[in-house]
């Protein structure tokens, strides 16, 4: 016991700070994602000038349309006309598009405007999310890096132009917060919509069901009524379906409509066997040579850092193996996918999905020499490959 006067002449105690892990996730994707945009705009303008040589100088509508290549302006078509504009538009899942033809009427630009407004609402709430999951897993330096290393990954630059990947990171990274909390009817409509913006939505029933089970003693003694919403998942699949019967003739049409992409299934892992040979058989700069080294490394690279996930002092907790599954089903199926002339087209972007390699690269970052190093190449590559990308160049697409 103390007496009165200790109690005098003690020093005032001050209250325990209040750890508010939604505000700090709020205000760390705000700083990132503020600082990608800068950038982006930055680079968007040099880029712009380099292509266009002593054309006028670019505004921002330019260097906003330059962003609108390749897959961007097939969902702002999608938005504007529907899937009748030919056989191989269906392989577009709706909610992406959807989204922006909800928001076209109030926005500029043709779709245009909007496609970029639903991917940078998308990007921030999937760093909000990312934040959040890892934050929750690792604590708040880990999450920190987690985020800025998911923006300067060299394709993370796709989450703020007019593709549907920020979307789908969004929906994905929430599912699997919401199924790790127990909120599995959140988990199960999160998924549902993941479905309905990819076909790869449908793999986030592997993950959550192992959290499920781990949840329930993995030999659940009665059967309770939210495992149910594991079943909700593919119903984002379904309704798409349902629709493609109904408009365009056939339930599997965005299957078919693949076919016009030269996508197909191999083997896993015969893909990236594929991915080597070209790599093997063509000149060193040859474009495929080159797009194929970019997909094949970027998922070898993915593989390596989710070794490390089971394996050596940066392996994750028992209890976090569903973060292992979820990236490990994306890595199997990125090198089990062929694409067109290229094998594992587009792989290098999917990667990013993979959330579980950020966050074993985060903990690795806490040497600041990594740290660094991961930075500053990663912004550099990242800021390369937009350039490329904007010149319209199908290395990067």
């Amino acid at each position: 016991m103390t007496t009165i006067a200790e109690e005098l002449v003690a020093p005032p105690r001050t209250a325990a700070p209040v750890h508010r892990p939604w505000r700090a996730a709020l205000l760390a994707a705000l700083a990132v994602w503020s600082a990608a945009v800068i950038v982006h705009l930055v680079v968007g303008a040099f880029a712009w000038l380099a292509y266009r040589g002593h054309a006028p100088s670019p505004d921002l509508s330019s260097i906003v349309l330059a962003w609108n290549r390749w897959d961007a302006g097939h969902y702002v078509a999608i938005a504007t006309s529907g899937y009748h504009l030919g056989p191989g538009f269906p392989a577009f899942f709706p909610l992406y598009p959807l989204l922006i033809h909800v928001l076209d009427p109030v926005l500029p630009g043709d779709g245009v405007a909007s496609a970029l407004v639903v991917a940078h609402a998308a990007a921030y709430g999937a760093l909000v999310m990312l934040h959040r999951l890892a934050d929750h897993e690792f604590g708040p330096e880990v999450a920190r890096r987690a985020a800025w290393y998911l923006v300067v990954f060299p394709m993370g630059f796709f989450l703020f132009l007019g593709y549907n990947e920020s979307l789908f990171l969004l929906l994905a990274v929430g599912a699997l917060y919401a199924g790790r909390r127990g909120h599995w009817w959140l988990a199960g409509t999160l998924g549902a919509l993941s479905s309905a913006t990819r076909l790869f939505g449908l793999l986030l029933i592997a993950p959550l069901a192992v959290e499920y089970l781990r949840q329930t003693g993995w030999r659940p003694r009665r059967i309770r009524p939210d495992v149910l919403s594991l079943a909700m998942v593919p119903l984002g699949v379904a309704a798409y379906s349902v629709y493609c019967l109904i408009e365009l003739g056939h339930p599997l049409q965005f299957s078919i409509a693949q076919d016009q992409w030269g996508r197909r299934y191999t083997v896993p892992g015969g893909a990236w066997l594929i991915a080597a040979g070209q790599i093997a058989g063509h000149k060193p700069l040859d474009a495929v040579t080159l797009g194929a080294a970019l997909d094949a490394g970027t998922v070898l690279l993915a593989v390596i850092l989710l070794i490390l996930c089971v394996r050596g002092p940066f392996r994750f907790r028992r209890d976090q193996i569903y973060l292992v599954v979820q990236a490990g089903i994306t890595l199997v199926m990125l090198m089990s996918t062929e694409v067109g002339g290229r094998a594992m087209q587009s792989a290098a972007r999917y990667a990013m999905e993979a959330v579980a390699i950020f966050f074993v690269l985060a903990r690795i970052g806490a040497n600041q020499t990594v740290d660094r190093t991961v930075l500053v190449i990663g912004a550099a590559l990242h800021a390369v490959f937009l350039v490329i990308f904007m010149a319209g160049t199908f290395l990067v697409a």
